[in-house]
């Protein structure tokens, strides 16, 4: 295999063959038809700058220590690879592995099937921009099987000169980021994809019509509604403040799996700015304090409800978490940590994010979490009209706590115990405070 760019592009020219048939790309606002030429596989490498993997090649960069660098290292070509294909990414020797997926069996499925449905579009040194996914699988397949049939494929050949990398860029988002027939973005690589379309189009973020503006633009692109590209738009908006407010600007990694977090993170954070403007703060600590607790996106919606229906409940959240996070301690500061392993999640769930939860946190009190579920549970039982039902659920969980002796292990818990006993004070209190009730019913 040519192993540099200019023995590639030589390989490619010497090489290429016609195929009398032409594509039909749509190139800076127009139709164009192009050439399709016979190419060999061995003269192709795979992009790893590739943006359906851009979170993704983050985390393996930083679970290796250097960049991802095929040309000078090889091996790096099965990372890729794996990134493309697999699922349950982690490092074993010193290389990127993963467990093969169900698009991957798809994928090979299918081309098994009906051959190649359309062609890559590489550039003149062999860098494929359009069709990764398909040359790993047939990478993959020549190493393990030594398949002789896969050793040629059509292609696109586009030229720098004539489609420079802006063009280029916006001809993939619009290939890649539409759904049909494609296997979806991971979760923050969409978004990635998103906000990097948006910054070309010069988008202010802290400008709503800027924002709007740009999602009309992005809606075509997409195809999406402009609501929903504006709603994606503050989710990216507001990753790229939870990252700085961490520490860690620019580390998409440490959010793998957290959309539908950040969209409904910002679908809260579009009211607030323009309606809202002196709650701005706190309502971005309560919302931050959730991620870094590990909450999942039904935690952060019900955190949304709360501050639109009972503003008192949500007042006195803000102020739990505003005291506890205070008492965290300097030297102490909660750390965003990088996972070691990659979601096991597949990309065809039927809806997405239906596995989301927060971002890994080292270090950030647990009390801060509980705190969080304590106000959810709270708010919920106040929306609950049944009376009956609320009070058999306070019957059962109180005797389930008298059970094998929980209760009494609690009370003598060295760390938790005299909280415990506080709370247990309340519900006497209470009783004590209620049982008039039924001495008015005597």
């Amino acid at each position: 295999m040519p192993k540099t760019a200019a023995e590639r592009m030589q390989a490619i020219e010497t090489r290429k063959k016609p195929c009398d048939e032409k594509a039909k790309l749509w190139i800076q606002d127009d139709w164009s038809l192009r050439e399709v030429w016979k190419v060999p596989v061995d003269a192709l490498v795979l992009n790893v700058d590739n943006r359906r993997f851009a979170a993704e090649r983050l985390w393996a960069q930083e679970q290796l220590g250097r960049s991802l660098d095929p040309e000078n290292y090889p091996d790096d070509e099965f990372c890729i690879e794996s990134l493309l294909l697999d699922k349950s990414h982690r490092i074993e020797h010193g290389q990127i592995v993963g467990t093969s997926s169900k698009d991957y069996e798809s994928l090979k499925n299918d081309w098994e099937r009906r051959g190649q449905e359309t062609p890559f579009w590489i550039r003149p040194d062999g860098t494929v921009r359009n069709g990764n996914r398909r040359l790993a699988m047939i990478k993959r397949i020549q190493r393990l099987g030594g398949d002789s049939g896969l050793t040629w494929v059509d292609a696109v050949i586009l030229d720098p000169k004539e489609i420079d990398e802006a063009a280029l860029l916006e001809m993939e988002q619009r290939e890649q980021l539409t759904e049909n027939f494609k296997v979806r973005y991971n979760d923050i690589d969409y978004l990635l994809a998103l906000r990097e379309a948006a910054q070309i189009r010069e988008i202010d973020w802290f400008d709503r019509d800027s924002i709007d503006g740009v999602a009309g633009k992005l809606q075509t692109t997409v195809e999406k509604s402009r609501s929903e590209v504006v709603r994606d738009l503050y989710a990216v908006k507001y990753m790229d403040f939870f990252l700085e407010d961490s520490n860690h600007p620019g580390e998409y990694h440490r959010l793998l799996h957290t959309l539908e977090i950040f969209r409904d993170i910002g679908r809260m954070m579009m009211k607030v700015e323009p309606d809202y403007p002196d709650d701005f703060d706190r309502v971005l600590q309560v919302l931050f304090a959730g991620v870094r607790a590990g909450k999942k996106y039904e935690d952060i919606r019900q955190v949304r409800q709360m501050f639109r229906k009972d503003r008192s409940q949500f007042d006195r959240l803000a102020g739990d978490i505003s005291d506890a996070e205070t008492r965290i301690q300097p030297n102490d500061r909660p750390t965003l940590a990088s996972p070691t392993q990659t979601s096991s999640d597949d990309s065809d769930e039927e809806e997405d994010g239906v596995e989301d939860s927060g971002a890994s946190v080292t270090d950030y009190p647990p009390a801060i979490g509980r705190t969080i579920d304590i106000a959810i549970d709270r708010y919920q039982t106040s929306r609950q009209r049944d009376v009956l039902k609320t009070v058999r659920e306070v019957v059962n969980r109180l005797e389930s706590l008298a059970e094998g002796g929980r209760l009494t292990s609690a009370l003598t818990d060295p760390g938790e115990g005299e909280a415990v006993r506080d709370a247990l004070t309340e519900i006497v209190e209470w009783a004590d405070e209620h049982r008039r009730l039924l001495d008015d019913e005597g």
